[in-house]
């Protein structure tokens, strides 16, 4: 007789914003019965790392990924850089980086007008889940490039569809270059 966990995922009716505190508490919860210690989180204005500190407190460690500074959505920069000393005060930690998922390839990309690169297809495949999986990938390989995170522990990813939050998952992090080592060991929620 297979041996297991039955679990349950929440399907969203629509992607976006409107999903963000369901999935922050759906994200505290798992993390809060799996003795999780850390929650990734997209955040690109810092709102999204903001809300989940308000949810969760000082109980896990927060870390917030965002835009890289070179990023065609200056806005979101921009709007980051206001909030990162609230953040860092409430003991977040900041990932700015290259994006794992598309950075130098979006400059090959332009120049020589081809989107068949091995990160576009490595994106590709994960948006056929949704959005926030591919956002949930990437930040937490750029979470453990910067060493915030280590590649032996379960962490809670938190993305989206741009703004907000609607999806949540528990990965096994690994660095760039180990990328299809990547274990997705629970879909914790994201749009149906």
């Amino acid at each position: 007789m297979s041996k297991g966990v039955e679990r349950s995922i929440f399907y969203f009716d629509e992607k976006g914003p409107v999903n963000t505190e369901k999935s922050l508490e759906i994200a505290r919860a798992r993390a809060r019965e799996a003795n999780i210690g850390t929650i990734v989180v997209a955040s690109s204005t810092g709102e999204t790392a903001l809300k989940l500190h308000q949810i969760a407190g000082n109980e896990v460690k927060i870390i917030a990924v965002t835009y890289n500074a070179g990023s065609r959505f200056q806005a979101e920069v921009e709007k980051f850089n206001k909030n990162r000393d609230a953040l860092l005060e409430k003991g977040i930690m900041v990932v700015r980086g290259l994006h794992a998922l598309s950075g130098p390839e979006k400059g090959i990309s332009e120049k020589y007008k081809t989107t068949f690169l091995p990160l576009n297809i490595v994106a590709d495949t994960l948006r056929m889940f949704s959005q926030g999986v591919k956002v949930c990938v990437e930040i937490v390989i750029m979470a453990a490039e910067h060493g915030f995170v280590t590649t032996d522990e379960d962490v809670v990813v938190v993305g989206g569809s741009g703004h907000g939050a609607d999806t949540a998952l528990v990965m096994k992090p690994v660095f760039a270059a180990d990328m299809f080592k990547a274990k997705i060991k629970a879909l914790l929620c994201m749009p149906g």
